[in-house]
């Protein structure tokens, strides 16, 4: 899951349990997306690979829960019907969408694998591990987050850790793959290497509401499995993931609480 939910501009690192990236870049915007598609793209980013805490945090004060939604199920209550046929259908172009569409399920089946949040420059902005089928951990400078099943764990400059239940929380944290009617156009870009492995670039283009925003994936050769990710957020904001460590052998267990 991505740290998503703000439209500033100048965020700094400690300031992303408030919700807001610090991987943040300027997009010109081709409209302001509606209120309704941002907090459904905030949604669906969030779900991809890992928990926003101030997001999470935010919501606690409901003493009951119902299950969390999937991300199907929050995108498709505010996108119209899709045309029958798209730019990314057409001869040529629906290889690289199905390609990104069985990377996306791929990473979905994985034992485990491991992702970190950069910034332009590179630099580690948060750590994320997850374990098939409902584990995960987040760790940033300022907290740390753990999710097993319907339990979510939380703590902040290394104090105390606070439980809450939350349904379904564990298995979000696995929710990576955007439905297909949301594709709207693709294009490939090549090829580069990705902290030493060699990857098909592939630009995304969806079409959320009313809303248009661009991916961009990074694919290995050998593997088909994303080393690389670039998130549109908003018009505003975009998270930058590297993933690494597929199938690695690591363990994620309940911390003390209190």
């Amino acid at each position: 899951m991505e740290f998503i939910t703000s439209a500033g501009r100048q965020i700094r690192h400690s300031t992303l349990l408030s919700g807001r990236p610090s991987d943040v870049r300027q997009i010109q915007p081709r409209h302001e997306p509606t209120r309704g598609a941002r907090a459904c793209r905030t949604a669906v980013a969030a779900l991809l690979a890992m928990a926003t805490l101030s997001l999470l945090a935010a919501c606690t004060g409901s003493a009951t829960r119902t299950r969390a939604p999937s991300v199907a199920e929050i995108a498709r209550l505010i996108t119209p019907s899709p045309t029958a046929t798209t730019p990314a259908d057409v001869a040529g172009k629906n290889d690289i969408k199905m390609a990104v569409l069985r990377a996306q399920a791929r990473l979905a089946l994985l034992k485990s694998y491991r992702a970190r949040v950069v910034d332009e420059a590179g630099r580690t902005q948060a750590l994320f591990e997850y374990i098939r089928p409902d584990r995960y951990r987040e760790v940033t400078d300022t907290a740390e987050q753990i999710g097993i099943g319907d339990v979510m764990y939380t703590r902040t400059g290394g104090g105390a850790w606070t439980r809450q239940e939350w349904p379904g929380m564990g298995r979000l944290a696995n929710e990576v793959t955007i439905p297909q009617e949301f594709f709207w156009d693709v294009q490939a870009h090549g090829q580069e290497q990705v902290e030493g492995v060699l990857c098909n670039k592939y630009g995304v283009v969806l079409r959320i509401g009313d809303t248009e925003l661009s991916d961009v994936y990074w694919l290995g050769v050998q593997d088909n499995l994303p080393h690389k990710m670039i998130t549109q957020v908003d018009t505003q904001t975009t998270v930058i993931k590297l993933l690494y460590d597929f199938n690695a052998d690591f363990t994620i267990e309940a911390p003390k609480v209190g």
